[in-house]
């Protein structure tokens, strides 16, 4: 992660020359000063979405903006008032130009010049280049559309986006050879989010990326992280009694409540202290480090949501054929996810993200990873015996990226409803 810092005396001798600029450019004509707002506002706005992509939604200000773009501060608020009118105009940015780039594709395949002859091999390529020349800009999609979920406004404005994906999917796939239908390019697009949500926060080259997706390598092998460097926790009190223990789990859940309101990036002594409603001294007496308190919560909410999913695997009574117990199973419990546990599931997804810039919080994510992959090879296995990790692995994307369209979109009830139908040619699909 390149690390975002323009110092005080910088950044006022950058302000000193704008405004020095400013002061020339007013003896000039109207027309020049709306040409140059245009340009600073839209150097503002790529700011913004390299602070999306190298900190978070969470860690997004004004402050922080001005400094990626080395203008002033009153000038971000100058054209954005507030956070969240800079988060929508990064998704509009971004929506425009990715939709663009989907109808130049409309268009090269139509001429018999694509680079593709399926949405699956259309897909492979743009996550490659996700990880390489186009990692920014889906890292900060990706935090769009997480802090989408958390408000109504947020809601909107990804229900637009995923309308507009529908229609510039849908148009790829129309040039395509062979027939889709609406849920075929709803799927493809599901997988490609859900393996955004895999690869990214794995920090994966495109050449390791590859590997697996065209080369036909084995997940577990090609993408496995390095070894992090282990966090010491806080050393524990001389006497661990009752009441620390129940201090240390007020802080750790204040962490998880935190978490799951803001993100990862909103992690903090003070945060946390006051979610707790203890002093600002306490988590670091309990947890060491920001990096202790915030793995401990990765760990908590990494346990309880395969717990969850255990639990559901083993009480559930289903009969009948194997592709339709699986199709009811795995409807059931993303209903549950969605319905009953959708915050916890952004917040776990927010620790994905954050993955991808602190490599002490990756092993733990990559272990969830490959757990739930594991899990959906052993159910593809009792379809087709000879089901790799690589096709279970994509069906741990289509759940995925299903529950990140429903939440950020404030799970709409038509789309719970066609969950299983879905569920179930997405298995057959990846079982041909």
């Amino acid at each position: 992660m390149s690390v975002i810092v323009v110092s005080t005396k910088t950044a006022g001798a950058r302000q000193s020359r704008l405004g020095g600029q400013a002061r020339q450019d007013g003896q000039g004509s109207q027309g020049g000063q709306g040409g140059r707002s245009a340009r600073t506002k839209a150097r503002i706005a790529d700011a913004v979405i390299t602070v999306l992509a190298e900190a978070g939604s969470s860690r997004l200000t004004h402050r922080l903006v001005a400094a990626a773009a080395g203008v002033s501060l009153a000038a971000t608020t100058y054209h954005y008032a507030t956070k969240r009118d800079m988060i929508a105009d990064a998704a509009s940015r971004l929506l425009e130009g990715y939709a663009q780039s989907f109808r130049r594709a409309a268009a090269r395949q139509r001429r018999g010049d694509g680079v593709a002859t399926d949405l699956g091999g259309f897909a492979a390529r743009l996550l490659i280049n996700a990880t390489g020349r186009h990692r920014r800009s889906a890292l900060a999609w990706c935090e769009i559309i997480l802090d989408a979920a958390r408000t109504p406004e947020g809601h909107a404005l990804a229900d637009s986006w995923f309308s507009e994906l529908l229609a510039v999917w849908g148009d790829l796939a129309g040039a395509m050879p062979g027939a889709r239908g609406e849920h075929d390019v709803e799927t493809a697009i599901d997988t490609m989010i859900g393996l955004l949500f895999i690869t990214l926060p794995l920090d994966l080259t495109s050449a390791r990326l590859s590997a697996v997706l065209t080369g036909g390598g084995d997940p577990a092998r090609e993408w496995a992280p390095p070894s992090a460097h282990p966090i010491t926790d806080a050393p524990p009190p001389t006497r661990r009694t009752n009441k620390a223990r129940e201090t240390r789990e007020r802080i750790l859940g204040g962490a998880i409540d935190v978490l799951i309101a803001q993100g990862a990036g909103a992690i903090t002594y003070n945060a946390v202290a006051a979610q707790s409603a203890l002093t600002t001294a306490a988590p670091a007496y309990h947890f060491g480090s920001i990096e202790g308190l915030l793995k401990a919560a990765e760990a908590e909410l990494f346990a309880r949501s395969k717990g969850r999913y255990r639990d559901m695997v083993t009480s559930a009574q289903v009969t009948g054929a194997p592709l339709d117990v699986l199709a009811d199973l795995t409807a059931a419990v993303f209903v549950r996810e969605v319905t009953q546990h959708g915050r916890a599931a952004i917040a776990i997804y927010s620790i994905g993200l954050e993955s991808s810039r602190r490599l002490e919080l990756r092993p733990a994510v990559w272990d969830v990873i490959m757990d739930q992959t594991k899990a959906w090879k052993r159910r593809l296995e009792l379809l087709v015996p000879e089901a790799g990790p690589l096709e279970a692995m994509r069906m741990q994307a289509v759940f995925i990226g299903k529950q990140v369209r429903a939440l950020s979109t404030g799970s709409p009830l038509a789309h719970l409803a066609l969950a299983r139908g879905e569920f179930r040619s997405a298995i057959i699909a990846n079982t041909k």
